[in-house]
């Protein structure tokens, strides 16, 4: 058993290091990676099936701004990501594809505080316009 270890570890010696430099040098990530949630305001209809679909009951439907100021309202998912599992149910149950899986995982997610891991439906439609409804 011993020597079958030994024999592992000075086979492996030539082989580079995997080390990552993350911090001055952004790790690749995968094409099927689930960071924070980007919800497109002009698809969304407010119907829910994100909130029950959620596991963790981290999805609630709130009434919020179409657009930062203005006095209309409507309903719209605000996510809890202290208690997401980032499972992407709610992205995939999305009848009309507002709900979409973006590459954050560092910005949006790292907070001091955890009332400051609540997404309001302003935050989540941060790279989506509603005009356009095309991503910046």
């Amino acid at each position: 058993m011993v020597l079958r270890n030994i024999k592992y570890a000075l086979k492996k010696i030539p082989q580079p290091p995997v080390t990552r430099m993350y911090p001055e040098k952004a790790t690749e990530l995968s094409d099927r990676f689930r960071g924070l949630q980007i919800l497109n305001k002009s698809k969304c209809i407010g119907c829910g099936i994100c909130a029950n679909t959620c596991p963790n009951n981290a999805i609630r439907i709130v009434k919020a701004p179409i657009s930062p100021g203005s006095d209309k309202k409507r309903w719209f998912p605000e996510i809890d990501i202290g208690h997401c599992l980032f499972c992407g149910l709610c992205i995939d149950q999305c009848p009309k594809d507002a709900l979409t899986s973006g590459k954050e995982y560092t910005e949006g997610l790292v907070k001091w505080k955890h009332k400051d891991l609540l997404i309001c439906p302003d935050k989540l439609a941060r790279e989506v316009d509603l005009e356009e409804g095309d991503e910046k």
